[in-house]
């Protein structure tokens, strides 16, 4: 990646994130959207905390409505885009 002068090294565009996550761009913009990743809008696209985003997808995947008793039934766990993302923010992905 080629660094504009002046500019953070931490803060990424959504092409830049998705390269990043091995996703693409209408699916990290589509997890910006929906909160799943912090973001800053600006203008039309987001900018994203390299760190801020590792942070939030190391962290175990919880759904909302998911019982918190002692159910014996496990959850099945998503498969999806945030999944891969979550599993490669894990295992260090730089």
């Amino acid at each position: 990646m080629t660094e504009t002068p002046g500019r953070d090294p931490d803060v990424l565009t959504t092409a830049e994130l998705a390269t990043k996550l091995g996703l693409s761009p209408q699916t990290v913009r589509r997890m910006a959207n929906a909160g799943q990743i912090p973001a800053l809008k600006t203008g039309k696209d987001f900018r994203y905390s390299w760190e801020a985003v590792r942070q939030v997808l190391r962290q175990p995947h919880h759904q909302s409505g998911e019982a918190t008793d002692d159910s014996t039934e496990e959850p099945e766990p998503s498969k999806g885009a945030g999944y891969r993302a979550q599993r490669q923010a894990r295992a260090g992905a730089d």
